[in-house]
């Protein structure tokens, strides 16, 4: 009778641990009490009325301009186009804008202003959904300025699947090997990777000019009294406010590209004085 008991008893406790396994289980994405690439717990969400995108254009297009419906929406589909550029998550953006399709992309919905898995803010840039991503998201109908149907102010409910970014590569590069690797690329094209490079600020096709924290351009070359090698473009001035001086040994950090067929240059990078000019503190 005792061996019996305690069969049973076993039994019973086998059963209450299943019990405690959770019920709504999410597919990878960002959620603040998870780290790295754990799986989130997608807290159960049944608000939202579910309704085609073509369905929901409709009612946007009913709508007069600028006006959200007061109920909310849940629609699902691939992702079309990406509005957002991952690398800008989360420096710039902890939400996104894409475009959302349920029939192979003949039609499609704005997503404005959508935040991650259980209405989180995207921490990673690998977090955000690219072309091809499987997804559920809520919110609310709107005619945006009377002619573009949006879902706007939502986040993301479920991900079926999803396409990540990947992080770029980070080259270290001479002012040369920078330049040989950006002429390269086809014409008016940008690098995958990163590209960290140092040099001197030349004294020929020099501009001082400053707008929104940025320098119109210069050139920089691995010697002190070089030549017009490689190109800074409106890059990002350390303090916001003064030009890099002449002279100056810099680091430029951003993506490098082909203009025009014929000048290599790194646009809207960041740059990093590493020495004054001489006679200069």
């Amino acid at each position: 009778m005792k061996k019996n008991l305690f069969v049973l008893l076993a039994m019973v406790a086998v059963v209450m641990f299943s019990c405690n396994e959770p019920q709504y289980i999410g597919m990878p994405g960002n959620n603040e009490k998870t780290q790295g690439d754990s799986i989130p717990v997608l807290i159960p969400d049944t608000d939202g009325i579910v309704i085609s995108i073509d369905s929901a254009i409709a009612i946007c297009k009913s709508l007069p301009a600028d006006q959200a419906t007061a109920e909310i929406y849940k629609l699902s589909g691939t992702v079309t186009v990406n509005s957002t550029n991952p690398e800008d998550v989360p420096s710039k953006y902890t939400n996104i804008n894409f475009k959302l399709s349920d029939n192979g992309g003949k039609t499609s919905i704005s997503c404005y202003y959508i935040n991650n898995i259980n209405d989180t803010k995207f921490t990673k840039m690998t977090d955000v959904p690219l072309v091809g991503s499987k997804l559920t998201v809520r919110g609310t109908l709107i005619n945006y300025k009377g002619s573009t149907p949006e879902l706007k102010d939502g986040f993301i409910v479920r991900i079926d699947s999803i396409v990540r970014p990947t992080i770029p590569d980070t080259v270290y590069a001479t002012c040369a090997e920078a330049k040989t690797a950006a002429l390269a690329l086809p014409n008016g094209g940008t690098s995958a990777d990163v590209y960290v490079i140092d040099g001197y600020v030349q004294s020929a096709g020099y501009s001082n000019e400053i707008s929104k924290g940025q320098q119109k351009w210069f050139w920089i070359d691995d010697v002190k009294a070089g030549s017009k090698v490689f190109e800074a473009y409106w890059c990002n001035v350390p303090d916001g406010t003064t030009p890099v001086p002449v002279g100056a040994k810099v680091r430029l950090t951003g993506k490098i590209m082909n203009y025009n067929g014929t000048t290599a240059e790194m646009k809207n990078g960041k740059i990093t004085i590493l020495e004054e000019p001489q006679g200069q503190e």
